[in-house]
């Protein structure tokens, strides 16, 4: 969702609507996690989050060489990867597809959705039509309030953390940590100042 101030302009929030009846819900992101540990894809959630927050950062392990006067001379760069972070409440997700079953929205409904068991090592789908850093280089989940996908995403992940938090006074959540291994081959001559 992009906000427009003054002069230009900016983005604004964990996402926005898409669709020209606005069935995107600003906020809610669609997500799937699938088993495919036994090279069959088992889906063991789909279902919507209302995400408070979406971080992503790019990482990368290094090595370097330094000369007899300490001087870095030499570096290599490797296993560059995208690490994202998900925190939001889970919904009830009143459609035909979600899983766990039951097309209803009730309170019992939204407690079977949050307690939808599922582990690290499971591939993790996301619907973010706006970032497609984020969203599904497979064919995006569809739920209840995200009927509208986007192809040409660049999402690849893979669930390595997640935590489910209740509490007596706020509402329960989930934060999920997924991370992306990059192929990053760079073409060129060695790293000099003169490239």
């Amino acid at each position: 969702m992009a906000k427009f101030t003054k002069g230009t302009p900016i983005t604004f929030g964990t996402h926005g609507p898409v669709t020209a009846a606005n069935a995107n819900l600003k906020g809610v992101i669609a997500l799937e996690i699938i088993d495919d540990s036994s090279g069959s894809d088992t889906t063991l959630f789909k279902g919507e989050m209302y995400a408070s927050e979406i971080r992503l950062s790019y990482e990368a392990d290094t090595n370097q060489s330094t000369n007899g006067d300490g001087e870095v001379v030499s570096h290599c760069t490797y296993n560059q990867r995208k690490v994202l972070n998900l925190t939001g409440v889970i919904l009830s997700n009143n459609s035909s597809n979600s899983v766990p079953s039951g097309e209803e929205s009730t309170l019992a409904k939204a407690n079977t959705m949050f307690a939808a068991p599922f582990y690290a090592g499971c591939r993790l789908q996301i619907s973010h039509h706006e970032w497609s850093e984020v969203n599904s280089d497979l064919t995006p989940p569809t739920t209840e309030n995200n009927i509208g996908t986007a192809s040409g995403g660049l999402g690849n992940f893979t669930i390595t953390s997640a935590e489910k938090t209740r509490s007596s006074a706020s509402y329960a959540e989930w934060s999920i940590s997924a991370i992306e291994y990059l192929n990053i081959v760079h073409s060129g001559g060695s790293d000099t100042s003169s490239n």
